[in-house]
């Protein structure tokens, strides 16, 4: 009975460190998304109150469409709210997506006012026979100004 206990004291203890050293591995392994691997969504201040906003994404592999469907400004109201000022879309903006590619890369300046905190946010899209998805995201927020 002793050799039996020890047995399975020994099995247990030999699944329980199994499945700790599992757990985080397949954690690490797990997508965020089975479109997108990577994003990134940055605003920058730059003379005279424009505003420069850049998109970048990395799908997980070569999409029909990939890129950014649209780029939403707002601004800070007297309120204290953020307000949206501007939008560009696929449809009214070129150069948003991309065709037959995993990446794409964006960037466009908005004329802002001197002052005024700014901040976009970006709606990702990719696209392939399997479906679509897209995936939001703001960027920081921006003070435009005179100078850098």
């Amino acid at each position: 009975m002793k050799q039996f206990s020890r047995r399975l004291c020994s099995l247990t203890a030999t699944l329980i460190l199994a499945v700790v050293l599992l757990v985080p591995m397949a954690c690490a392994t797990t997508r965020y998304s089975a479109y997108f691997a990577v994003t990134s969504a940055v605003a920058y201040a730059e003379e005279d109150g424009k505003i420069l906003i850049e998109a970048d994404v990395c799908a997980t592999r070569t999409m029909d469409e990939v890129g950014v469907k649209s780029i939403t400004i707002y601004e800070k109201q007297s309120d204290g709210y953020y307000d949206d000022v501007k939008t560009y879309t696929r449809y009214n903006t070129s150069g948003m997506i991309a065709t037959n590619n995993y990446t794409h890369f964006k960037s466009l300046t908005y004329q802002g006012t001197i002052g005024k905190k700014y901040y976009a946010e970006i709606a990702f899209y990719a696209k392939n026979s399997d479906g679509n998805e897209t995936l939001y995201c703001d960027t920081n927020v921006v003070t435009a100004v005179s100078v850098p």
